[in-house]
């Protein structure tokens, strides 16, 4: 006596396989994100606003050196760090401008990472590539 066997209900192989790749891919983009946030984290201070502030301190700082004779009541921000971060406005206004140029070197290579890496775990075909992909992440 046999028994009937509904196929509708069996996965294929290839329907597994692909579910595995999707899983891997999945896993894949989670890990490169979470690298991704660890090496951004190194070159930037986590806290609300912060990178709103860092803009308006380098948005003040090429406004201050560009201004012969500013009157300092115009930049608050520059005007709050004197003496702290640097002796006088000019000094900290290039030293915020270096910052800013420092950090968009790191954020191109890390962005050139995230994107070359998010390609090959798109391109991947099998788990195998997948790993590979994962592997050269770190």
């Amino acid at each position: 006596m046999s028994i009937p066997i509904d196929l509708s209900q069996m996965i294929t192989a290839e329907q597994q396989a692909s579910a595995a790749l999707d899983l891997a891919k999945a896993r894949a983009r989670a890990r490169l994100a979470a690298h991704v946030s660890a090496l951004r984290a190194v070159h930037i201070t986590v806290l609300p606003g912060q990178d709103m502030i860092y803009q308006a301190k380098e948005a003040e700082a090429r406004a201050w050196l560009a201004t012969p004779a500013a009157n300092l009541s115009d930049y608050p921000l520059l005007a709050a760090e004197i003496g702290i971060t640097a002796p006088d406005p000019d000094q900290l206004a290039q030293l915020w401008l270096n910052m800013g140029t420092l950090w968009r070197q790191a954020a191109a290579q890390i962005e050139a990472l995230r994107l070359g890496m998010g390609a090959a775990i798109d391109a991947a075909q099998t788990v195998e590539e997948v790993e590979m992909a994962v592997e050269m992440i770190g």
